[in-house]
């Protein structure tokens, strides 16, 4: 019995995860009006506002500490990464300059252990993109959560019923009824225009 060796080149940054910028993912933001059916002379009476939840959370300070703790981490699973390739290498080349005067019995120990390295080397890749996407939303939490309150504040101050986040897709809204800039100005927070966002900013995840 053979054992096929994987292929395993190491990675460089960003192979592992590509974390050049934050994906920002603001939760839509419905303030309290939950209904079924909404009759004419309800929905009349019914002020609804948007927001621009993005552009408001990319333009908060607190983007670029996030973004560093992320590359952080990124860079710790790289290196974990690299270090079961690395202790993989090692077995394979043990093995082969063994094999020729190994029993059936050692090569094939060694055949399994190198084999349930190869495993744990997939099953590290195939997790990697889903733990970083846990700790940028553990990061990003305290972010969402100071966005939607400051959004409560100017909704309600504005007495507002409903607000839509235009990043989920709306197919038309009144620019008078757009909330994005109070929502700014209640957190003391300069809107970046698209051509100023910096690095950290990346399109919203529905």
């Amino acid at each position: 019995m053979r054992v096929i060796f994987l292929k395993i080149n190491c990675i460089t940054n960003n192979r592992l995860a590509q974390t050049g910028k934050i994906q920002f993912k603001m939760k839509k933001i419905f303030l309290p009006l939950v209904a079924c059916f909404i009759s004419f002379s309800a929905l009349a009476q019914t002020k609804v506002g948007t927001i621009d939840s993005d552009l408001v959370i990319s333009s908060l300070d607190e983007v670029a500490q996030v973004q560093k703790d992320l590359e952080a981490y990124n860079a710790e699973l790289e290196k974990q990464f690299k270090d079961l390739v690395t202790k993989y290498q090692t077995a394979v080349t043990a093995y082969q300059d063994a094999e020729a005067t190994a029993s059936e019995e050692d090569k094939q120990t060694k055949q399994e252990e190198i084999v349930g390295m190869e495993q744990d080397i997939q099953r590290f890749r195939q997790n990697s993109q889903g733990l970083i996407s846990i700790r940028q939303n553990e990061l990003m939490q305290p972010l969402y959560q100071k966005v939607g309150q400051a959004l409560n504040q100017v909704a309600q101050e504005q007495n507002y019923s409903q607000v839509l986040t235009l990043n989920a897709g709306v197919a038309y809204f009144d620019p008078a009824h757009d909330l994005t800039q109070a929502v700014a100005d209640k957190l003391g927070v300069t809107l970046k225009v698209q051509g100023q966002q910096d690095q950290t900013a990346l399109p919203t995840q529905n």
